[in-house]
């Protein structure tokens, strides 16, 4: 290759330098993955062939995204990185898809070593993978040629046959005296450079079929470069041969072969072990092109191309469809003057009477110019695909030039040695699915993250939560990738999080570890966001808490049906346990000292009757998904925005339990008044829980509102302990999107004696909703009060206690629900709806 060959050869190792060359998709999930971002100019989905494509971005000298094949699909969405598949040092070339064993594979080749290959090459090879991206074989041509020891060049990897077979070329340097007359001050070489190729077994042991040699065949006189010229080697020593360079070989169903030589721009037709020519194998049949074109007749059917020719060209094939080849045409090799005004690929055919017509000749859009590399593939739906080389661009036209798809993934220097387009079904490991919960804070909402490098078949993400990293784990939330190599979404906040692909028919693919959602510092969030922080941001550094109990990491169970990440989790997905079934929790209660209380569907909670005392609160109960905290210590709220305390109330509250899931609400307010009596003393308190959901929410929202409400009764010296417990309201229908929340409403009476002796408690019960509850509504305000009532010589005491818990979700919301309206209690006469 002249040119840009020598810095094709120079490609970027695998270590990373910091240089803008690109833009890197920024991936949350695979930080290690720095995939340069394939920009779609032209995408007619119509007319565009479904396939996937893939490329070998590399640069000369260094880049800012890593080395490796890469696949991409028609949006320009990465779908698979190879980086780590590419050994280190080497470089990668001719990725496509091959078929082995009557198998779709994957096939690219790894090199390493001088211009054209040589004994620096040693380490190169090329390898099979299966759909997995496991590999299955390696290959390289073995033995030695005038000496030397052969190595695999770069510029193929040609499986044939069905996998039995592959071609490959290789570079041997030898001692000969050349001069080049044609060349200015008639140059004289040492030693030259010659190409060769080899047909192997793909059987792991890579027996040498048949061998070729241009030196045997082809006068170095037939070069169009000179010793010395760009890129080209001088012939002064071993290291530096002169060469006319291979760049393409392909093989028939006769057994006959296609080799290309770039400096002689010249394609020939060689013959194979049984070639139906009866010539001897490896002699040439017929030159297309060059200094001795067998060809006399070289016609055009393009009305735009009257003239047919062809210069420095790559990747010659055999085209049946065409009764002839096809080819990439450089027309320029940044030596001499080009052939034509842009690159292009070009369809020929191939007459007996030594005639060769071009049929078709796709230009570039933009009417570019490739100084090396390039390549033309035909795509089964007719259309053509073609890559530019030293040129970032590739592009796909119809065969009546339509250009239906067009994309570069940056500036030049970039390129791609060959580009192609192949439908592919992608199954990677376990060990490269990933995920990553994100949150800006306690109070959420939590931001989901899921990718599986290669995978093409996932339709469906879903995301499991909890709020312990061993409870029952509900669906948060899902999405649809479309293509994405990471999806995300957003859901309720929680501590924990795992993620499962499905396809089309709702099968599992596979299942994440569980992570522990990632909270920034305080420092940090201020530049962050509630999707994310800015792209560079280091996930593994330590997150922010949210007060709730460590819980050591235990390894993931799983169900054998279902594949799950291993504990060695790609990038930041931190491994953690795997939940046990989706099943509901029972509640349990969590006692405090003096009292205790169960949680059930509708909570009560008994208030002794005192004399001169002040009622102490014992604990409420721990929810269901929540972490028990040790009594009698307080545990750490999570996810709670703190509530101002009510006025005028007296609170000691011993064990009160960990929220769990709870927005922030409005400020629960209490009105205490003056209480006269006849010699008496009376105690009032009042409890309202929190509001309790039996089926989760998917997105934040507040909750319902309780309310109460006071009537007047009037009684004649009586000594009375009244204790009202009004059930709570049971909505039997789905909540509407957005409302005011109806009120459960309870009653306090209002009463006149002689000499009482009067305790009153009033403990409104927490709203049941058994059905899905809405997408967002409103915040709730608890309100409770206690009204006064009139009295002889009174000596009164009055104290109200509110204490809030926070509500549980369990399964997940629907779209849309309808709120029933409030019921009056029973006793009441009178009720005050109160609208958060």
């Amino acid at each position: 290759m002249a040119g840009t060959l020598a810095a094709v050869l120079l490609l970027m190792s695998a270590a990373l330098v910091n240089a803008q060359n690109t833009n890197i998709y920024p991936f949350v999930t695979r930080p290690d993955i720095l995939a340069p971002v394939l920009d779609v100019i032209t995408y007619n989905n119509a007319t565009t062939d479904p396939g996937l494509i893939f490329i070998t971005p590399s640069s000369p000298g260094t880049t800012n995204f890593d080395a490796g094949p890469k696949i991409y699909n028609n949006q320009g969405k990465l779908v698979w990185s190879g980086y780590k598949f590419l050994d280190s040092g080497l470089q990668a070339f001719n990725a496509e898809v091959c078929q082995y064993k009557g198998s779709p594979h994957f096939c690219f080749t790894q090199f390493t070593g001088d211009i054209g290959g040589g004994p620096g090459g040693v380490r190169s090879y090329s390898e099979v993978f299966d759909n997995t991206y496991t590999p299955v074989v390696r290959a390289a041509p073995k033995g030695t040629v005038l000496g030397q020891p052969l190595t695999q060049d770069l510029h193929e990897f040609n499986v044939k046959d069905g996998g039995d077979t592959a071609l490959m070329t290789s570079y041997v340097t030898y001692a000969a005296t050349v001069t080049y007359p044609a060349c200015p001050g008639s140059p004289t070489t040492n030693f030259t450079k010659t190409g060769l190729f080899t047909e192997l077994s793909l059987d792991g042991k890579n027996t040498t079929i048949f061998q070729w040699n241009a030196i045997e065949h082809i006068d170095p006189h037939d070069t169009y470069v000179c010793p010395g010229d760009t890129n080209v080697g001088t012939g002064a020593n071993v290291g530096n041969g002169f060469d006319c360079h291979i760049n393409s070989v392909d093989k028939d169903g006769n057994g006959d072969y296609l080799v290309s030589g770039r400096h002689v721009s010249t394609v020939y037709k060689v013959a194979g072990l049984k070639s139906p020519t009866g010539l001897a194998p490896g002699e040439i049949i017929w030159r297309l092109g060059g200094k001795n074109n067998t060809f006399t007749k070289m016609l055009s059917e393009v009305p735009f191309a009257p003239n047919f020719n062809f210069s420095y060209q790559h990747h010659a094939r055999f085209r049946p469809a065409v009764k002839g080849i096809s080819l990439w045409n450089n027309a320029n090799d940044q030596i001499g003057q080009a052939t034509a005004a842009s690159s292009s690929g070009m369809s020929i055919t191939i007459g007996d009477d030594n005639t060769a017509t071009l049929v078709e000749m796709f230009i570039s859009p933009d009417r570019q110019l490739d100084s090396s590399q390039g390549s033309h593939q035909f795509l089964p739906n007719g259309n053509h695909f073609l890559g530019m080389g030293s040129v970032p661009y590739i592009y796909e036209q119809t065969p009546n030039y339509e250009t239906t798809f067009y994309a570069t993934w940056g500036p030049q220097p970039l390129q791609s040695y060959r580009a192609f387009k192949f439908p592919w079904v992608g199954k990677p490991k376990i060990d490269e699915i990933a995920v990553f919960s994100y949150a800006l804070n306690c109070s959420g909402p939590a931001t989901y993250y899921a990718s599986w490098n290669g995978a093409t078949e996932i339709a469906n993400w879903k995301w499991f939560t909890s709020n312990t990293q061993t409870g029952t784990f509900a669906m948060a939330a899902q999405v649809q990738p479309n293509g994405a190599f990471e999806s995300k979404t957003q859901g309720p906040f929680n501590l924990y999080a795992y993620a499962i692909a499905y396809d089309k028919q709702s099968n599992v693919l596979g299942r994440t570890p569980t992570v522990k959602t990632w909270i920034p510092n305080a420092k940090l969030a201020l530049t962050c966001n509630v999707v994310s922080c800015p792209p560079g941001t280091n996930y593994k550094q330590p997150s922010a808490t949210c007060g709730a109990p460590t819980t050591t990491v235990i390894p993931v169970k799983s169900s054998s049906s279902v594949p799950v990440a291993s504990s060695k989790a790609p990038a930041t997905s931190v491994v953690a346990a795997s939940p046990p079934a989706n099943k509901p929790r029972t509640p349990t209660s969590s006692p405090g000292p003096s009292s205790s209380s169960s949680v059930g569907p509708i909570h009560s909670t008994k208030v002794s009757k005192t004399r001169k005392t002040k009622t102490r609160m014992s604990s409420t109960s721990s929810l269901a998904n929540q972490t028990p905290s040790p009594s009698p210590s307080p545990s750490s709220p999570v996810n709670q925005t703190p509530t101002s305390t009510p006025k005028k109330t007296k609170t000691k509250t011993l064990s009160p339990s960990t929220p769990v899931n709870q927005t922030p609400s409005a400020t629960p307010t209490s009105k205490s008044t003056k209480t006269k009596h006849s010699k008496s003393k009376t105690t009032t308190s009042s409890i309202a829980t929190s509001p309790v959901f039996t089926t989760p929410l998917s997105t934040p929202f507040g909750t319902p509102t309780p309310a109460t409400s006071s009537t007047k009764t009037k009684h004649r010296k009586p000594k009375t302990s009244t204790s009202i417990t009004p059930t709570s309201p049971v909505f039997t229908t789905p909540l509407s999107t957005s409302f005011a929340t109806a009120a459960p409403v309870s009653t306090s009476t209002k009463t006149k004696h002689k000499k009482p002796k009067t305790t009153t408690s009033v403990a409104p019960t927490s709203p049941v909703f058994t059905t899905p509850l809405s997408t967002s509504f409103a915040t709730p305000s608890i309100v409770t009060t206690s009204t006064t009532s009139k009295h002889k010589k009174p000596k009164t005491t009055s104290s109200s206690t509110t204490t809030t818990t926070s509500p549980v979700f369990t399964t997940p919301l629907s779209p849309t629900s309808t709120p029933t309206p409030a019921r009056k209690h029973r006793g009441s006469k009178k009720v005050k709806k109160v609208v958060a």
